[in-house]
């Protein structure tokens, strides 16, 4: 017993660290714009033909002026779904809402369109994604939650995104 000596400070390696990361443990704007990425670069995502002339929501003024704007919304309607399970386009609708410039008059919040958030779900279905609820609204499939964790670790560890300069 004299002869070994115990290390306190013993380097144990990952021991109860986590090893992956989920959509909460990211920055939302990074998560959505790498998922947006990843949606145009797989080809695979059905993008409607009227995406370049319709507006988001009554309350602005012009289409969006992004050309990727629809694989934008697709990203953050996924993590949408992915933080409340159950929510359908109305809910989506609300939480993509705006302030509504009125001129002189006071602003008013507005809900964004519902029939483009039902195209984006229609889209992230066809990529088995999401399906609907049991009881309302949009779910993640197990292969879409699995895809969108995925997408988180490769954000948190900067994997596929902007390159970080080094000094």
């Amino acid at each position: 017993m004299a002869n070994r000596v115990i290390n306190k400070k013993k380097n144990v390696g990952n021991v109860g660290r986590k090893k992956g990361a989920t959509v909460r443990d990211v920055n939302s704007w990074r998560w959505i714009k790498a998922t947006a990425k990843h949606f145009k670069t797989e080809g695979k995502l059905f993008v409607p033909n009227c995406t370049e002339l319709v507006k988001t929501s009554h309350g602005r003024d012009r289409a969006p002026q992004n050309a990727d704007w629809y694989y934008i919304r697709c990203a953050a309607v996924l993590r949408a779904i992915y933080l409340r399970p159950g929510e359908g386009t109305g809910g989506l609708a609300k939480r993509f809402g705006i302030k509504k410039n009125r001129g002189s008059r006071p602003e008013i919040t507005t809900r964004a369109s519902r029939g483009l958030l039902h195209w984006c779900c229609r889209s992230l279905e066809g990529l088995k994604l999401l399906t609907k609820g049991k009881e309302a609204g949009r779910v993640l499939t197990k292969e879409g939650r699995k895809k969108v964790d995925t997408l988180a670790f490769n954000v948190l560890v900067r994997r596929g995104g902007k390159k970080v300069a080094k000094k």
